[in-house]
């Protein structure tokens, strides 16, 4: 009996500890995602940071949820991404602090940012959506 509950108390820390990484990880994506919001590349073509933020959050959450073979894992990297993103947007009295607004020279920036935003929330969507068909799906479950 006493074997018995130490295992129930091992898986639980083993998944506390998986949710903690897993935020730890969208966190880390958030960051590297909003630093190449100003990014352009050949031909001046913007927007590289809304695509990383769909797919990472994307990624992470479904490996997350099938590694774990939990449904609500795949909303925990985009727990961390989305708290990282929004203290990187939070305008200081002195401006911007890492997601531009605006920018003079570039006009289009404050809809890339904007629009960064909003492409991690996508990302969780595709996750959550994605791994709970997944599970569902799997035999044994």
């Amino acid at each position: 009996m006493g074997s018995r509950v130490a295992a129930v108390n091992r898986d639980r820390l083993v998944l506390v500890a998986t949710y903690a990484v897993l935020a730890l990880l969208g966190a880390t994506l958030g960051i590297w995602g909003a630093f190449l919001v100003p990014l352009r590349l050949f031909g001046h073509v913007e927007g590289l940071a809304d695509v990383i933020g769909v797919a990472t959050t994307a990624v992470a959450g479904y490996l997350g949820a099938v590694g774990t073979e939990v449904p609500s894992a795949a909303i925990v990297p985009g727990i961390g991404w989305l708290l990282a993103v929004l203290a990187l947007g939070a305008y200081s009295p002195g401006g911007d602090v890492i997601i531009p607004g605006s920018l003079g020279t570039d006009p289009g920036i404050g809809v890339v940012g904007t629009i960064y935003l909003a492409s991690g929330l996508v990302g969780i969507l595709i996750a959550g959506v994605s791994s709970a068909r997944r599970l569902r799906r799997t035999p044994g479950r």
